[in-house]
């Protein structure tokens, strides 16, 4: 059986890839320039790479402003060359462009709060790793897939098992990213592609995101905690030399995509963080699992937040703030009372996962590899 990753990243595929490579023929489809040079570096022999250029269009507003020149003949080449029986892609739209001649497995890579997860897109795929309930009722809701539907299949969430199982030291990751392990770390980490396209800092605040973004870095360092700012690889503010120069004042550590200490993958920093600022991120989702505080900055009403989007309102569990000033308010709370809030968390999680055990990409790829003997390919 010879399988294909179609990746543009591989802080989830990889995953998959770990666990497949001894049992299939697995090869890796790369129309991403970084993603080629990571497995270059760690030695991945099976990879077909044909580089898919992308411009900015800053006259989108608001949409991705990150625009793919040629999707269609960068991907096809990659299908082309690897011609697996199997396909597993991480987005619901990555595949969109290819001949549909093999299997479609699609594990998707993110939970967030906004519209992202329930698109036209992922009926086409022949088989769908959910993690949980809520997502499984959700899509036969909205995209009429049947009750009995075997496509639908519930494993749980892989991203959040390594953060389950505590295989990380909170020490040595600090120590090696120089924040005094003595202290609490907040770390702000926003949402991507939503909203004013790839530009905006936060949810709300248009047009003052600068200076606001220097009031906070200066509010939670004055109150002696670590502060850390990571923002998706994508995001047009990361060359931000502005941002940077902030950031180092008050010495945040600030996790860009252009600047070296940049780690695609988040666990590590979310292992060592007491406090999350996001807004309608699937980082939070995977943050919650450790039961700490998570402040939710209220996205502006005139982008039309809720439209449509994967969770309701009330699926946050935390502090909703709307001003600098709430948002201030919020973190000294957290700080002092960690525990608010808890129940509402362990509530949503409850919702949105199914066993919590560390144990769901064992549950993914047995029920790849189960998907397979059926059509016969084993």
């Amino acid at each position: 059986m010879k399988v294909g990753f179609l990746a543009y990243s591989n802080v989830l595929l990889e995953k998959y890839w770990n666990k497949l490579k001894d049992k299939a023929d697995c090869w890796w489809g790369v129309p991403e320039e970084r993603l080629y040079n990571y497995l270059q570096e760690n030695n991945v022999k099976n990879v077909v790479y044909h580089h898919e250029e992308h411009i900015t269009d800053h006259s989108v507003e608001f949409a991705n402003k990150y625009i793919s020149v040629d999707p269609v003949g960068t991907l096809e080449k990659i299908v082309e060359e690897i011609n697996p029986d199997i396909w597993i892609a991480d987005t619901s739209n990555n595949l969109n462009f290819v001949p549909n001649k093999a299997y479609w497995v699609q594990t998707f890579h993110s939970l967030p709060i906004k519209k992202h997860f329930f698109f036209k897109p992922v009926l086409e795929y022949d088989l769908l790793l959910l993690p949980g309930e809520y997502h499984k009722e959700e899509l036969i809701k909205r995209l009429d897939f049947s009750q009995d539907d075997e496509r639908l299949k519930v494993v749980g969430w892989p991203r959040v098992d390594d953060l389950i199982k505590g295989i990380y030291d909170r020490e040595s990751i600090m120590k090696e990213i120089s924040l005094d392990p003595g202290k609490k770390t907040v770390m702000y980490a926003p949402t991507w592609g939503w909203g004013h396209g790839n530009d905006g800092l936060f949810a709300r605040w248009f047009g003052c995101e600068t200076e606001i973004f220097e009031n906070l870095c200066q509010e939670v360092t004055s109150q002696d905690f670590n502060f850390i700012v990571r923002l998706h690889h994508l995001s047009l503010q990361n060359n931000n030399e502005e941002l940077q120069e902030i950031a180092e004042k008050y010495n945040v550590l600030l996790q860009v995509s252009e600047i070296s200490n940049f780690q695609e993958d988040p666990n590590e920093f979310l292992w060592i963080t007491d406090i999350l600022i996001s807004d309608l991120s699937g980082i939070i989702a995977e943050f919650m699992v450790l039961d700490r505080p998570i402040i939710y900055i209220d996205p502006d009403e005139s982008i039309e937040p809720w439209s449509d989007s994967d969770m309701p309102k009330h699926f946050r569990a935390g502090h909703v703030v709307k001003t600098p000033e709430e948002l201030c308010v919020a973190v000294k709370d957290s700080a002092i009372c960690p525990e608010r809030y808890s129940g509402e968390r362990k509530s949503l999680i409850s919702k949105l996962y199914y066993n919590l055990d560390g144990k769901a990409m064992d549950r993914a790829t047995d029920a790849i590899l189960d998907f397979a003997v059926k059509k016969g390919l084993k």
